[in-house]
């Protein structure tokens, strides 16, 4: 794990990396599921991880919500079947839970950053000669819910620390992702004071450009995340930020497969 830290008046601002050959303690509890629920039939074509995206919710908490009505999911997410009724949070309750959230600090423009950190990763191929990534909408999709389930939970590892598997791998097998090399790079930026006021949170402080160039540079200077970025077999790649409801805090999850 590569780590620096910094102090800005009373801000502590840290800066934190991990790649999947790494482990990382388990942080606090998960956050508990949804109390209120809806059913949703599902159609031919879906797919586990799409449908957590589509109520946002993250990949184990759907199955979480409906292992007791379909056990299988437990053991492989892509036993999913058309006609199943699976149980999802209202989606009234979702919207005005993100509404909220995203009233409470100025915005920066994550897709933008998303789009700058491939940018980067990509310059970084062309001087060593390798093939560009090319974005993947499925790899891109597992690392959205990737991020925004660290943020959600509150936890940064490659490990769900409810469960103890690798989330990536789930969600791999969820989308019925055909692939035979996979990697994942993670990394967070995050105020660690105790109270932050709010136009010195990461999220008023960073915009896109900045985001990409610490998440980018970060990768780079570390021997494991650049041996992901710069490894001949990937050829495919999906990027994703979030931030947390105070904006105090940044995640972002980088995907990889052949």
């Amino acid at each position: 794990m590569a780590r620096q830290t910094g102090i800005l008046l009373l801000l502590i601002l840290a800066v934190s990396a991990c790649s999947l050959a790494q482990v990382v303690a388990p942080a606090p509890a998960p956050s508990p599921l949804p109390t209120v629920y809806a059913t949703y039939t599902v159609q031919p074509g879906d797919t586990l991880s799409q449908i957590a995206v589509r109520f946002r919710v993250t990949l184990e908490q759907l199955i979480a919500l409906n292992v007791d009505r379909y056990p299988t999911l437990a053991r492989d997410p892509s036993t999913i079947r058309v006609g199943w009724e699976l149980r999802v949070p209202q989606p009234n309750a979702a919207v005005r839970e993100t509404a909220t959230a995203d009233a409470s600090f100025p915005q920066v423009d994550l897709n933008q950053a998303a789009r700058l950190v491939v940018e980067g990763i990509n310059s970084a191929r062309a001087r060593y000669g390798l093939v560009l990534f090319r974005s993947d909408v499925a790899l891109t999709r597992i690392a959205t819910d990737r991020s925004t389930d660290m943020i959600a939970r509150e936890y940064f590892s490659h490990y769900d620390p409810q469960t103890g598997q690798e989330p990536l791998l789930r969600n791999l097998q969820a989308n019925n992702f055909a692939y035979q090399y996979a990697g994942e790079n993670i990394a967070e930026i995050k105020n660690d004071a105790g109270w932050v006021p709010p136009l010195l949170t990461v999220a008023a402080r960073y915009s896109a450009e900045d985001l990409a160039n610490e998440f980018v540079t970060g990768w780079l200077n570390s021997p494991d995340h650049r041996a992901n970025i710069l490894n001949s077999h990937y050829r495919r790649t999906g990027v994703a930020l979030a931030v947390s409801r105070d904006g105090r805090r940044i995640v972002a999850t980088q995907v990889f497969s052949d």
